[in-house]
């Protein structure tokens, strides 16, 4: 009997999913790509690890991850289909997605573009804003669990630790995450609510823009408590490129209060979308990032931002940017005028264990009117999100590179058109933008299939050109254009030159010449002329018989051909043909290899007539073969002879 649960390649998993390849393995599970049989398309299939088959604890957890990502539909989110358990064993089937995660995205090219880090991280806000609406918190974002698609557009993985209220597995005191990006309030295992995942984005945005996470340590608590106690670097001391504004909204996601964070994935999208279009940001995200980098000049390690004013107390903005300078400095006056504030220690924390901060932004209005969300698609990012401000919404614009569609266009959006959303939702609208540049790899010296790989992967077109070549092996690229490291436009093309070897060239005929003029003939045709061998040929002596390469082969430049020389005919004896009919002494000499030359000579013995009578050279001595041999026959005419 088949073992159903087998993920070696090409077994056939509980019946329906053929393995492929093995893709990775974490602490929790093992994935693989399969083909599904019945549907006929590719998915990962996630199989919780054996040493937590028969772990209660793990199973819920894994089996948790499934229904709460089932729940979720929305392009940045990865796509569950099935989960089910086989032979004991519990497995999800998820979409499968090409292309790398952000980790390995940061660890290859970070720090990352302004501009680019800001279209990633809209992409992963839009996914917890589904999340968070379903009320899923994540709890586990980090550049590992997001996947970067070639054609840039992202996908936010495992839920596998997300709270959806189903079960409650988080135990007082414990730590559920990862440690670089874990939030104040869930290091010291507290409830979390959005701003726990939104501080997690923070440090995504932060390690894109900068390379590295803000805390590191050589052990996880270290690194936990770090993030409880200290506050970050700030990121402009680590990357003076990032703009102060994507500085402030950044270090507003990294606030060690919950509440000073962003309260939604809407509200930290928004900001980062003024970025992009270079307009102000809040004034309360202007003052909580200028708050954060106070603190962390400070010299005290466990200093905190005052509190602020309630978040409803935050002034409008009126479009003026020194009331953000202003409020800033008062930010900064305040932090020093308090000092060093003992907060969210371990061994202060809330005082009575209990959470005093908030994790969810009370409604005010739970009468708003409701709003018909109209059609934007095909519209003009700035028409499309003044029709929505007319209408009291807001729009969450989401980048993404399209050579398609004109660059401003708005592709698609969420909520569809004719759904309702009360007076001051949000409609997230994804707009056309012009592609990226790539930078060209360096795919000289690969073979021509390796280069392609390369540089499709890269977005390329490419072109193939052949050319011989002295040291460049067959099937290896000579040269590219452009040459490495030119920045093009995805769909541009590149021009490889690959190389067939060294260059050929035909051989020439030297058979029939003398040894002289066959030399001469080859090299004038870049060859030379190779081993000389003789031997006894009916050609002239001297004569050249054979070569090898023959005539008219492909060889390469400088290529020896072989020649062998005839010495002439072989010699062989003579026949005895005397007292022989004419034409039987003819057939032996002609046998022999001789010609014949027959001569005629009157006789008076009627019994010698058409005999020979002589032949020269005489039967028994030998001579070349092509050699005379002269004959004389016997003619009788009656006559008397004297």
């Amino acid at each position: 009997m088949s073992d159903r649960s087998d993920t070696s390649p090409d077994a056939l998993f509980d019946g329906r999913y053929r393995i492929v390849r093995r893709l990775g393995q974490g602490g929790m599970a093992r994935v693989f790509l399969a083909q599904d049989e019945s549907l006929h398309r590719p998915v990962a299939v996630k199989v919780l690890a054996d040493r937590h088959s028969h772990d209660p604890h793990f199973i819920e957890r894994f089996q948790r991850e499934a229904r709460s990502a089932a729940r979720l539909n929305h392009p940045n989110i990865v796509q569950v289909y099935d989960h089910a358990q086989v032979d004991g064993v519990s497995y999800i089937v998820q979409e499968y997605v090409e292309g790398e995660t952000l980790k390995e995205l940061i660890r290859r090219e970070a720090p990352l573009d302004a501009r680019r880090a800001i279209t990633i991280a809209l992409q992963i806000l839009a996914a917890l804003r589904v999340a968070h609406q379903q009320g899923v918190i994540h709890r586990d974002v980090k550049p590992q669990n997001i996947l970067v698609q070639p054609d840039g557009k992202v996908k936010v993985a495992d839920f596998g630790i997300a709270n959806a209220g189903e079960s409650d597995m988080t135990e007082a005191g414990s730590i559920v995450g990862t440690a670089q990006y874990l939030a104040p309030e869930q290091a010291r295992g507290l409830p979390v609510g959005p701003p726990a995942d939104l501080y997690a984005v923070g440090i995504v945005l932060y390690e894109m823009l900068s390379g590295r996470v803000p805390f590191e340590g050589d052990a996880a608590v270290t690194v936990a408590m770090r993030h409880v106690q200290e506050a970050p670097e700030p990121l402009g001391d680590r990357n003076p490129l990032v703009q102060p504004e994507l500085e402030a909204v950044v270090m507003r996601a990294l606030a060690k209060d919950p509440g000073q964070r962003y309260q939604s994935a809407d509200e930290m999208g928004v900001d980062l979308d003024r970025v992009r279009q270079g307009l102000p940001i809040s004034d309360e995200t202007a003052v909580i990032g200028a708050a954060t980098i106070a603190m962390a000049r400070q010299p005290t390690e466990t200093m905190v931002a005052p509190p602020l004013p309630p978040r409803g107390a935050a002034p409008k903005r009126n479009g003026n940017p020194n009331r953000r300078r202003l409020w800033a400095l008062l930010a900064v006056l305040l932090v020093v005028a308090v000092g060093a504030v003992a907060g969210w220690a371990f061994i202060g924390g809330s005082g009575g264990g209990e959470d005093p901060l908030p994790t969810t932004t009370a409604e005010t209005d739970t009468t708003a009117a409701l709003v018909d969300v109209p059609d934007l698609v095909g519209m003009q990012e700035q028409a499309a999100v003044a029709e929505l401000k007319r209408l009291g919404l807001d729009a969450l614009v989401i980048p993404v590179e399209s050579t398609e569609v004109p660059e401003g266009e708005v592709i698609a959006q969420r909520p569809v058109a004719g759904q309702q959303l009360a007076e001051g939702g949000v409609v997230e609208i994804e707009v056309a933008t012009a592609p990226g540049v790539v930078a060209v790899p360096n795919v000289v010296g690969a073979t021509a299939d390796e280069a392609r790989r390369v540089l499709e992967e890269a977005k390329l077109i490419v072109r193939v050109l052949e050319a011989p070549s002295d040291t460049v092996p067959a099937g290896s690229v000579i040269a590219q254009s452009p040459s490495a490291g030119v920045e093009l436009k995805p769909g541009s093309t590149v021009e490889i030159t690959v190389s067939t070897g060294q260059e050929q060239a035909a051989v020439p005929s030297v058979v029939g010449m003398d040894l002289t003029n066959a030399e001469n003939t080859l090299i004038a045709a870049g060859m030379t002329l190779g081993a000389v061998t003789e031997e006894a040929n009916d050609a002239p002596k001297g004569q050249v018989v054979v070569q090898s390469p023959e005539a008219g082969a492909a060889a390469p430049a400088g290529t020896a051909v072989a020649v062998i020389v005839s010495t002439g005919p072989a010699s062989v004896p003579v026949p005895a043909v005397v007292n022989l009919a004419r034409g039987d002494a003819e057939a032996q000499i002609a046998g022999a290899g001789f010609a014949v030359d027959a001569q005629e000579a009157a006789v008076s013995d009627p019994g010698q007539d058409g005999i020979v009578i002589s032949q020269n050279p005489a039967s028994g001595s030998s001579k070349p073969k092509g050699s005379t041999v002269t004959i004389v026959v016997g003619r009788y005419t009656g006559a008397a002879t004297s």
